[in-house]
């Protein structure tokens, strides 16, 4: 796993937002940060292929509906809105709904939800406190007026009204002990904010770097395609290392751009493509990154192998994916990469149905490692959870996040001494067959 994606995925981590992915129809298909733990405590996950409208309580979804239908007309719209959790208990959330256009059309919207439960709760305690002030000051001016009045009569009564007066005392050390409460919760009102505009930059900070990085690895781009055009001069191994570099340059790219959507700037890209040719052209990079001791074979069903997903991100994912079968094997071994096409029976989300059951698009990825134990296995795709010295625990979790946001699944074989298969199985794409790429 490269270490600009180890970065992307600590970012995504850290960010304490829920940030939400959104087809046309409002549905949920991508979740990521650490504010959606409220919403699913049990697993984000589950999110995935969830109207967004029904995460809202019955009052509030009139008003979601209107936002979404504004946010399909073009405009970036925010409001603050009360969600109640499976325990009962009612948060409130500052949300951004803004839409995404590709090709002068909406293609999905993108969520960013921040729990603000705490800072209206502190607005409305400060409301509350000043209206009590306010009550208590003219409760106060009234009884001074009333005593100036009959001051004079009240002489003889002076014991009475020194009784009088340490009661008003007492209630001006009562209003003092209250004001003192009103400046605390100002206090933490304001270190709400601050803590608010700290993220704020720190999404400026990435989406700054990005945006750098992206320029230079456009003239690194630029540079190998002009070598590219005197190719002839070259030998055929110049030839093909700057392949290679290319392939590596437009892969660091594609790495930019995700990290840019974390930083609210770029989205993911889904397509339609034929998965076998992604796969083939994918094996010639593979081969160079996975070193000489590695033998890779690939095996293509001879059909057409249509579905919808981010070109790059399926490549990324196939790539962390082998890498994890290398180090499995000691840095020696043979990698089998198959893709094919299969009809499962039964019910499965995200997949399309026909009169044979749903059609999927299957890559598997077999080593000839040693395996791995069944504890291991379950927490595979935990994030920051390695068997590897050194390693980051990140490639595997963001493996199950680009297949779960192009609503598909993985399986997983694995034998102690035999070895291990990952099936990456997505949903065959069933739009016009001119359109994949």
């Amino acid at each position: 796993m490269s270490e600009g994606d180890g970065r992307y995925r600590q970012f995504v981590e850290a960010s304490s937002d829920c940030m939400k992915e959104l087809d046309r129809d409002g549905t949920i298909r991508f979740v990521a940060g650490l504010g959606c733990v409220a919403l699913a405590p049990e697993g984000v996950d589950c999110l995935i292929g969830t109207p967004w409208l029904d995460l809202w309580p019955p009052e509030a979804q009139a008003m979601v509906k209107r936002v979404l239908e504004r946010a399909a007309l073009g405009e970036r719209v925010d409001f603050v809105g009360p969600r109640r959790l499976g325990h009962g208990l009612t948060r409130w959330w500052e949300v951004t709904v803004a839409p995404v256009v590709a090709d002068d059309a909406l293609d999905h919207f993108v969520v960013i939800s921040r729990d603000v439960t705490e800072r209206v709760e502190l607005q409305a305690s400060l409301e509350a406190i000043i209206e009590l002030l306010q009550d208590r000051l003219n409760e106060t001016v009234a009884r001074s007026a009333s005593a100036s009045t009959r001051y004079g009569t009240l002489m003889e009564r002076l014991e009475s009204e020194h009784g009088a007066r340490c009661d008003a005392e007492n209630r001006l050390a009562g209003v003092s002990e209250q004001l003192d409460m009103a400046n605390r919760a100002r206090e933490l009102a304001e270190a709400a904010a601050r803590q608010a505009q700290k993220q704020q930059a720190i999404g400026q900070l990435v989406s700054g770097i990005a945006h750098d990085f992206n320029n230079m690895l456009q003239t690194v781009i630029v540079s190998l395609s002009g070598l590219q055009d005197d190719a002839e001069e070259l030998s055929p191994r110049h030839r093909r290392m700057i392949d290679y570099a290319v392939e590596g340059a437009r892969h660091a790219t594609a790495l930019t751009r995700r990290l840019l959507a974390f930083a609210r700037n770029q989205y993911a890209q889904p397509e339609a493509v034929d998965l076998g040719d992604v796969v083939v052209a994918f094996s010639d990079f593979a081969r160079h990154a996975l070193g000489g001791r590695i033998g890779l074979e690939v095996v293509r069903q001879p059909v057409s192998l249509p579905v919808w997903l981010d070109r790059h991100g399926v490549e990324q994912a196939l790539m962390n994916v082998c890498l994890n079968a290398r180090d499995a094997m000691d840095g020696g071994g043979s990698i089998v990469v198959e893709v094919a096409e299969r009809t499962g029976g039964g019910t499965h989300p995200g997949f399309s149905h026909d009169a044979g059951g749903y059609r999927q698009v299957v890559v598997s990825v077999t080593d000839s490692g040693g395996g791995m134990s069944e504890e291991v296995r379950q927490r595979l795709f935990e994030p920051y959870f390695t068997t590897k010295e050194g390693g980051s625990g990140l490639g595997l979790a963001q493996v199950y996040g680009m297949v779960a946001q192009a609503g598909g699944a993985i399986e997983i074989e694995s034998e102690a001494g035999i070895g291990t298969r990952f099936r990456l199985v997505f949903p065959r794409y069933h739009g016009p067959h001119e359109q994949v790429a």
